[in-house]
């Protein structure tokens, strides 16, 4: 079995930002604590154990960061070549780190619409959790530790783009007869959830970053289990999400600007839906500062400096791999 330790995070109480929220009570589910710092661990393991076994040698994933580290550490500890998509405005330390966990990585401008048809011209499997069904089964995982370890009526708070995540948790808590309001919260452009809702956001990009599709295959699913829990869905802009981001490091949490946005989102539930008592998913480490050295004064192609911007000039920097 592939594992590299990542799950049974700690569940912990956080009365500071509970206040600052306005809610009673607010417990944080520290996934940040997992191997790469975000529960796209949970997804990459199940996803890399799928890929040796049918016996795959090479994956390609598009992600803004945190999935793609998930994937390229697991995928180094499986044998699996990881090819990372990524958008030229990924930020350079999460870049570097994705480079540095094993990955090949290809900065271009169409990094999901790419990894898709590389995945087809190639026959990689595509390791992006909204395409995925082994994602899928690797969060149920999370929804199984919840179950657990949440009292009923305590409402779920996280950040979500595809809905892969809450789907998974929320069929998890379903099925256990659990009565757990769940309430994704989204974005900038990512904003297919909380449309359904009647939250479509102000037509701007986000500091989250926008990877995220605006409505996906799971979308009408995870809408569903939102309504049948009993929960909301949020969009939140870029300055209710610094605002929670100060928050955030105030207790001494560095972590992503995605947990920035779940915890701003829950400032509204408890607003505008009487929130009380939540817990927050705490997904996603900071990025750290990018590495230092000189550019380049010809940068490479699929890089920040030069990003791909045809499928032929992507084929052409993982034409090596088998």
């Amino acid at each position: 079995m592939l594992t590299l330790g990542e799950g049974n995070t700690l569940l912990e109480a956080s009365p500071g930002l509970a206040a600052w929220a306005g809610v009673d009570e607010l417990l944080l589910k520290r996934e940040d604590l997992n191997p790469t710092g975000s529960h796209k661990d949970r997804g990459a393991r199940v996803q890399l154990e799928a890929c040796v076994a049918r016996g795959d040698r090479v994956a390609v994933i598009s992600s803004s960061g945190n999935a793609a580290l998930a994937a390229a550490t697991y995928g180094a500890a499986a044998g699996v070549a990881v090819v990372a998509m990524l958008s030229p405005r990924t930020e350079p330390a999460r870049l570097a780190a994705v480079a540095a966990a094993g990955a090949r990585v290809v900065v271009t401008t169409k990094p999901i619409n790419y990894a898709l048809r590389l995945g087809r011209v190639r026959g990689w499997p595509d390791l992006r959790p909204s395409q995925s069904p082994e994602a899928l089964d690797g969060f149920r995982s999370l929804g199984e530790e919840l179950a657990g370890e949440l009292e009923n009526g305590t409402a779920l708070v996280g950040y979500a783009s595809s809905g892969t995540t809450f789907q998974a948790v929320g069929e998890v808590l379903a099925a256990g007869g659990r009565r757990i309001p769940l309430h994704p919260v989204q974005a900038g452009l990512v904003n297919g959830i909380s449309s359904a809702f009647g939250r479509s956001g102000d037509g701007r990009r986000s500091i989250v970053g926008d990877l995220g599709v605006k409505t996906s295959a799971r979308t009408a699913a995870v809408v569903d289990l939102v309504r049948a829990a009993g929960g909301e869905a949020w969009w939140v802009d870029d300055s209710a999400i610094r605002e929670a981001g100060s928050a955030l490091r105030g207790a001494g949490h560095e972590v992503a600007a995605e947990c920035s946005a779940a915890l701003a989102g829950l400032r509204l539930a408890a607003r505008e839906v009487s929130v009380t008592r939540a817990c927050l998913l705490l997904t996603g480490r900071a990025a750290g500062p990018a590495p230092g050295g000189a550019e380049s004064a010809d940068p490479a192609p699929g890089t920040l400096a030069r990003p791909a911007e045809s499928f032929e000039e992507v084929r052409a920097l993982v034409g090596d791999l088998g």
